[in-house]
């Protein structure tokens, strides 16, 4: 049975959560999260790349000069492919769609395991009582040192204006994430080592992917 240690602004240790809910020898499926990372990283790409065809370029219009008689090779147009300023031949355009597909349940199962692999490997901590009267950046950066973590961290906490002191007390640490708990994803939790959650944000992330 997996535990996670819950924490108040003094970075001491309130007490534990267990979670019956993680298999024994509980092992990640590294090609499922892999298709959920890459599917998610094609999804956000923007094709920003972009060339004409030679029906595309302005001008062109006209023969430029008469087929015979002038010795030169014939041409069409001055915007074809092989001339200075004509138009591309299989060149990149802005049409192109680079959208990957995955279920709903292997998106679903792909993220809960990564939540799992981070509570397995120690490396995702709960919040408590997290209470100041105004943000402190210090605050932030003491409590985070208690925890005697390297890396990237990051934090999720809900989005409502209650949280708005603890989230400003850890958004100006270049080190830190702060994120929703409905917008838990596969390349947040690859990309930082550790995970910090509110009790509160905690119960949302349980009950949305079966924790």
């Amino acid at each position: 049975m997996a535990k996670l240690k819950i924490y108040n602004i003094e970075g001491k240790e309130q007490g534990e959560m267990s979670l019956d809910t993680i298999p024994d020898q509980f092992a990640p499926d590294k090609i499922l999260i892999a298709r959920s990372l890459r599917r998610q990283q094609a999804n956000a790409r923007i094709p920003c790349a972009n060339t004409k065809t030679r029906s595309e370029v302005r001008g062109g219009g006209r023969k430029p000069y008469r087929q015979k008689g002038t010795g030169r090779a014939r041409q069409g147009s001055i915007r074809a492919i092989h001339w200075k300023g004509g138009g591309v031949a299989f060149g990149p355009t802005s049409e192109r769609n680079f959208k990957l597909g995955m279920n709903k349940k292997e998106r679903k199962a792909a993220l809960r395991q990564l939540i799992w692999s981070k509570i397995v490997d120690g490396a995702w901590f709960l919040v408590r009582d997290f209470e100041l009267d105004k943000p402190s950046t210090k605050r932030g950066r003491d409590f985070l040192s208690t925890l005697e973590r390297d890396g990237k961290v990051l934090i999720v906490l809900p989005d409502s204006p209650e949280f708005d002191i603890m989230r400003k007390s850890f958004r100006n640490l270049p080190t830190v994430t702060i994120i929703p708990p409905e917008r838990l994803n596969t390349f947040d939790l690859l990309n930082n080592s550790t995970v910090i959650a509110h009790e509160q944000a905690f119960e949302t992330v349980r009950n949305t992917w079966q924790v």
